[in-house]
């Protein structure tokens, strides 16, 4: 068996685990400190680290089975199994000298990040940017020990998002994170004032989305030149897939055992779940197709995977498969029974996690389909577009 299977076989046996502990991960709105450790103690955070710096560097398909399989136990543990398994990946595609600093004498780093330009940063006297801003969505800020943000550099009257590299001691965190669901996630915001951020310390974001980073350069393997944005939305994707498979698996074993009320009928001897169960296990399996081609396109070492017909495609693919899930859960959940809706009923839960997360930019499929038409018909998506 390969390392990269032992992985997922290690998350696997760790699964009903982290599912005994999503309703406290919902309580206190952060991943119980079990379940970082025990994922930790898997392999899984550093997969993707490079060799150079002694991590296996295993590719994005292993990762994403993971990620899935913790999904359907915990969509917010899934979430964030994604988020600091993908960030050692981007710490990779920083300067070498960086790299150096955060992986010293560690085999990972916990590592938020937020990619919408919540700040601003001024150049320096001497190098690096001084840099000031607010940012929501920071998934996974409670067990930090890194972050990273992106924040807008004005210079010579044009404006460069560039993405920063700043230890968790410089941020402040704000307690905002009261949702309706992914609330184990964490996802606070964080406030960074007037602090120095070295050179070495910060890359344009244009460099991460056309797979041209420093790290590029540093890293032999084409796992550190794929594209930022299809990698961020396909492994995103993975657990929201998940998480709709442990419903799916749930609704079949709930089918077997529950009675119906006033009729008394088993609700596996009616056709109408039947038919449910069937078309949702198929629709689940075409969408865990297009995401593993998808995911093997990303890293495939070919000039085409940079180009934007290609990029658009695997944002296409990400926004459709959560957009599947979303439905086939939400299709279940009706079916489950109003007992599925009791506060303790791990249904209505992974319906709230689901629903929350479909809402993130990256997965709206109105966008992402919209963006793929215009690429694919030879029209400019815009400066501003998220691929």
């Amino acid at each position: 068996m390969e390392y990269g299977e032992e992985i997922v076989e290690r998350v696997r046996e760790l699964a009903p685990v982290l599912a005994g502990r999503a309703a406290q991960a919902e309580r206190e709105r952060r991943l119980p400190d079990g379940n970082v450790a025990d994922l930790a103690g898997t392999g899984l955070f550093g997969m993707l680290v490079p060799a150079r710096f002694g991590g296996p560097e295993l590719g994005l398909e292993a990762m994403a089975d993971a990620c899935r399989e913790i999904g359907a136990a915990c969509a917010s543990t899934g979430w964030l199994s994604v988020i600091y398994t993908l960030h050692n990946w981007m710490i990779a595609l920083f300067p070498e000298e960086a790299q150096a600093e955060v992986w010293a004498g560690r085999p990972h780093v916990l590592v938020p990040c937020v990619l919408s330009p919540g700040g601003t940063a001024e150049p320096a006297v001497g190098g690096g940017h001084r840099v000031t801003g607010r940012w929501s969505w920071a998934s996974g800020i409670e067990h930090a020990d890194h972050v990273m943000v992106t924040a807008l550099v004005t210079r010579d009257g044009t404006i460069e998002p560039r993405l920063f590299l700043l230890p968790r001691s410089e941020v402040t965190v704000h307690d905002v994170w009261r949702t309706s669901g992914m609330r184990g996630t964490g996802s606070n915001d964080v406030e960074v004032a007037d602090v120095l951020v070295p050179a070495h310390r910060s890359v344009a974001l244009t460099e991460l989305t056309g797979g041209r980073s420093p790290g590029a350069r540093v890293h032999g393997g084409a796992l550190y030149r794929a594209p930022l944005v299809p990698v961020f939305a396909l492994t995103g994707a993975a657990p929201v897939l998940g998480a709709a498979e442990g419903v799916l698996a749930a609704f079949a074993e709930r089918m077997r055992k529950r009675f119906l009320a006033y009729s008394g009928q088993r609700q596996s001897e009616l056709m109408s779940g039947q038919i449910r169960l069937a078309a949702a296990t198929a629709e689940l399996a075409e969408a865990r197709l297009l995401l593993d081609d998808a995911l093997r396109a990303v890293t495939r070492d070919s000039p085409e995977r940079h180009e934007l017909p290609e990029r658009a495609r695997s944002r296409m693919v990400a926004a459709h498969v959560v957009a599947t899930a979303r439905r086939v859960v939400n299709e279940l959940c009706g079916a489950a029974g109003a007992s599925a809706q009791f506060t303790d009923s791990p249904f209505q839960r992974a319906q709230r996690d689901v629903n929350t997360i479909s809402g993130h930019v990256v997965f709206d499929p109105d966008t992402a389909y919209s963006l793929y038409g215009r690429i694919a018909l030879g029209m400019d998506p815009g400066p501003m577009a998220l691929v």
